[in-house]
């Protein structure tokens, strides 16, 4: 698997408050559309997963070797975005 580094650079005034939506707690902002892409490209942005249970949980707190197909095997399901720590810095930058 080739590593490609992801480019470094602010957000824009829409990124940012796609961004603060996803701050204020709200899962799927109704600014979405190209801001959103830029959020998860960025990497200012993760999913969030509904598991079976009914918890939540981040992407980041999945076993490592889960991948998405693993992910749908294990019924979870996506329900929407939350920041990441690289998206606060991003966030308080501008």
């Amino acid at each position: 698997m080739n590593f490609m580094p992801r480019p470094e650079r602010d957000p824009t005034p829409r990124e940012k408050a796609y961004l603060s939506a996803l701050e204020a707690g709200e899962l799927r902002p109704s600014i979405s559309g190209q801001a959103g892409h830029m959020c998860r490209k960025f990497g200012w942005c993760e999913a969030v997963y509904r598991l079976p249970d009914g918890s939540e949980l981040r992407r980041s707190d999945l076993p490592a070797q889960m991948d998405s197909i693993a992910i749908v095997k294990a019924g979870y399901r996506a329900i929407g975005y939350c920041l990441t720590a690289r998206g606060r810095v991003a966030l308080a930058k501008g």
